[in-house]
């Protein structure tokens, strides 16, 4: 019995807050209505495709992302986001066993519900909080979520290394289990575009990543994420969502008219940029 109310009662903590945002309540709100944010106002955005880079420099393009969901806040229930893992020993899908994700914003449900449906569907699926403890791809973007949409709960997915089978698994377990509930559900991926040692080529990979997103090739698109063509931090999540289906009666797809860079780690260029599909 302790151990039932211990797990119930786990809160997943951040680990980038202080570094990749900021970490007090006030500097957050002040932060997040800087980059433009409106509550109860936006587009009607089926998915989107938002930075995990730093705050300072893709925080912008974040809030552009969120706004164009922001006119379904009503009707949302739930936030499937899908993160990808920085450490390339991981391979699989992780969900948490967490009950809740801590943000300064206030504490963020977990859809415990949704999430065994989704590792009962998938045959990679694994729920374990190990992964999640230690990541930030999707933390960076918590506290967006709570401040669009605040009373919804959030289903958070990492996937390690990409492979082929992990692509096809979560595609087919999106298209089993959410499908049905997408009327009341945003799909949200932590991508970011591009790194290279290189600007130019860092910038070139972008744009190639930005059009097949656009086209929604989702062929091409796995192809140059698994032979290493490019090399999207996230790349693989869009490709799953593209074969889920969940997409098929989305009319539109926006791209930010502007991509934002960064020097990253090991003095890489990073490129950033916000998708929508509506």
């Amino acid at each position: 019995m302790d151990v039932v109310l211990a797990q119930n009662k786990r809160i997943r903590s951040p680990v980038g807050s202080g570094m990749f945002y900021p970490e007090e309540k006030d500097e957050i709100l002040r932060s997040l209505r800087s980059f433009g944010l409106n509550e109860g106002s936006g587009g009607h955005a089926k998915a989107i495709i938002a930075p995990h880079g730093a705050w300072s420099y893709s925080g912008a393009l974040v809030a552009n992302a969120f706004s164009s969901a922001m006119g379904r806040s009503s009707s949302i229930k739930r936030i499937v986001i899908l993160g990808p893992i920085h450490d390339k020993r991981e391979k699989g899908l992780f969900l948490s066993n967490s009950y809740s994700f801590f943000t300064p914003l206030g504490n963020i449900m977990v859809d415990r519900e949704i999430s065994e449906e989704l590792e009962f569907t998938g045959q990679y699926f694994e729920i374990n909080d190990i992964p999640h403890l230690g990541e930030h791809s999707i933390e960076i973007l918590l506290p967006f979520v709570k401040y669009c949409f605040p009373h919804a709960s959030i289903v958070p997915v990492l996937m390690g290394q990409p492979s082929k089978q992990h692509i096809q698994d979560l595609a087919h377990a999106l298209k089993t289990v959410i499908k049905p509930l997408l009327d009341e559900t945003l799909i949200v991926i932590s991508c970011n575009l591009s790194s290279n040692d290189d600007s130019l080529t860092a910038r070139l990979l972008a744009e190639e990543c930005l059009r097949l997103f656009s086209e929604r090739n989702a062929p091409a698109l796995a192809s140059a994420i698994l032979d290493g063509r490019l090399n999207a931090c996230g790349g693989a999540l869009v490709v799953s969502l593209f074969d889920s289906g969940l997409l098929d009666n989305a009319s539109s797809c926006f791209v930010a008219d502007n991509m934002v860079s960064a020097v990253g780690a090991e003095n890489n260029t990073v490129y950033y940029s916000e998708v929508s599909f509506v």
